[in-house]
């Protein structure tokens, strides 16, 4: 028989593993959280169209937080900030044939995942879940490029730099054989003699990138975007 010590860990393994699955799958129409800010992104566009040739940054709170700046640092890729709550895959699989696909962006610079690894999802489901999206995008269209910039190192998540550090290599070597799939490496550019990311470039909350950290990304993500646009208007012309 089980004595009392045994049911306590079987109830903890199994709440692992229901907590693992919930943030590895889609989520339901009742729970899904960030409802109120999809709803927003719909009357958005409804109200002012996107642009052609635009470049939907698509993910996450580092995107969301990032705000009205963004679109301004960017500008030059006509881009529109789709980063919202603290998303993952899945939920960013949940919406995006309400916020991406019907709009058929030029361009997507893709942050998202980080958030999954650290509640709980293996890389390896990340990973799955990214490819998900690739394919899904793909058959609705299919002439975006899309643009993976690595997840960040944060401070406040070093439990899980190891698993976070596998999804990008993962991507990374995905991008070397994909077709219009590009990885764009930002980790050197926040990190200090030791190889960590440095405090300054981080809020308070050790976790998103303050303004300084910002500024350490635009001409990364600048430069690739350049590069993969002149490539396209070659192959176009050719």
């Amino acid at each position: 028989m089980f004595n009392r010590c045994s049911v306590v860990v079987v109830l903890l393994l199994t709440f692992a593993i229901c907590t693992t699955n919930a943030w590895a799958q889609e989520p339901k129409e009742q729970e899904f959280r960030y409802e109120a800010n999809i709803v927003d992104f719909e009357k958005e566009t409804a109200e002012n169209p996107l642009p052609e040739n635009c470049s939907m940054f698509v993910g996450s709170s580092t995107w969301r937080l990032w705000g009205a700046q963004l679109e301004k640092d960017f500008a030059e890729f006509n881009a529109v900030n789709r980063g919202f709550g603290g998303a993952t895959i899945p939920d960013v699989l949940y919406v995006m044939h309400r916020i991406i696909t019907p709009h058929k962006p030029a361009r997507i610079v893709f942050f998202c995942g980080g958030n999954d690894i650290a509640r709980g999802a293996s890389c390896e489901k990340t990973f799955e879940n990214f490819k998900t999206f690739l394919s899904r995008l793909h058959a609705e269209s299919s002439d975006t490029e899309v643009f993976f910039v690595s997840v960040i190192l944060a401070p406040v998540r070093e439990c899980v730099h190891e698993q976070t550090c596998q999804y990008n290599a993962s991507v990374k070597e995905l991008a070397e054989k994909t077709p219009k799939l590009h990885y764009i490496d930002t980790t050197a550019s926040l990190a200090g003699e030791d190889g960590k990311a440095e405090e300054k470039y981080f809020r308070n909350d050790r976790l998103h990138l303050n303004r300084d950290g910002q500024k350490q990304w635009i001409p990364i993500i600048t430069k690739t975007l350049r590069e993969a646009t002149k490539s396209v208007n070659k192959e176009n012309k050719e």
